[in-house]
């Protein structure tokens, strides 16, 4: 089988657990890139962190982030994107502020957020992000307010509550009121809201459709459940041996792990014999 294209997660996958990119994965992606073999990036990151990533593997194809949301290879000509429309977003933000719960609207360029009830959760509200706020978080009284007065989308909306059955709450009324949204948990008193179909593997699906790529010709490699889809779906699914094992046991090939430069290991083994793709 000839593969044209390599789909890789960042967090987790392509960086060790200090957050580093060692110099054998960083040679590794320019072999495959030798062999003609397109090579992109599918990673919840915001766009800003994930290009720095794209930059230092001299990476030159839009890359997928903000969980498939945002496509693009600058800030300011996206190829693809799926946000929750101005409209919606501000009667969530107005449905949101009846409960007691910490708020937090995203896109590419900026994140807001209302203000905390304590100090305390300021710190916490980088939610199940592994990586450093590439930009800050503007706090506001009403987030609902802010949207009257500023017309944006958002890639994604966080929400932390107090107590977990307040997350079932808004979980089932999100469901029942949004039914152009999805939502996804992390953790017990956290939760995730994006616009309906939402994903990593629907944005490289997007991806892959403009360049004329069929599934078969993917090789997608990743260590999450938001990974688990092109995994399954894509021509070679590869999980790291740092993934959970309900990931593992979708994977078609189990690599090294991300601090034992699985990805290097992976990309070597996959595309050594195969000749240069035109």
């Amino acid at each position: 089988m000839v593969y044209r294209l390599l789909a890789l997660d960042i967090d987790g996958t392509l960086l060790n657990s200090n957050n580093r990119l060692d110099r054998q994965t960083k040679d590794a992606i320019q072999y495959a890139q030798k062999k003609g073999v397109i090579v992109t990036l599918v990673s919840e990151r915001h766009f800003h962190s994930a290009a720095k990533v794209a930059r230092a593997l001299r990476l030159t194809q839009p890359i997928i982030t903000h969980n498939g949301a945002f496509v693009s290879s600058s800030m300011d000509d996206p190829v693809y994107t799926s946000k929750i429309d101005h409209s919606v977003l501000i009667q969530l933000a107005e449905f949101l502020e009846t409960y007691p719960c910490q708020i937090q609207m995203s896109h590419e360029r900026l994140s807001v957020s209302n203000r905390p009830h304590s100090k305390n959760l300021i710190a916490k509200m980088t939610i199940g992000m592994n990586e450093p706020l590439f930009y800050p978080v503007t706090y506001v009284d009403s987030l609902s307010q802010y949207l009257l007065e500023n017309y944006e989308a958002a890639t994604d909306v966080k929400v932390k509550v107090d107590e977990k059955k307040t997350t079932d709450d808004l979980e089932k009324a999100i469901s029942d009121y949004f039914p152009s949204l999805e939502t996804s948990r992390a953790g017990s008193d956290r939760m995730t809201i994006v616009r309906q179909g939402t994903s990593k593997f629907n944005g490289l699906l997007f991806f892959a459709g403009q360049l004329g790529i069929p599934l078969h010709e993917i090789v997608a490699v990743g260590d999450g459940f938001d990974d688990l889809e092109m995994i399954e779906k894509c021509g070679l699914g590869v999980a790291m041996r740092n993934a959970p094992k309900e990931v593992k046991a979708k994977a078609e090939w189990v690599t090294r792990s991300n601090d034992m430069d699985g990805v290097a290991y992976m990309v070597r083994e996959v595309f050594r014999k195969q000749i240069r793709v035109h």
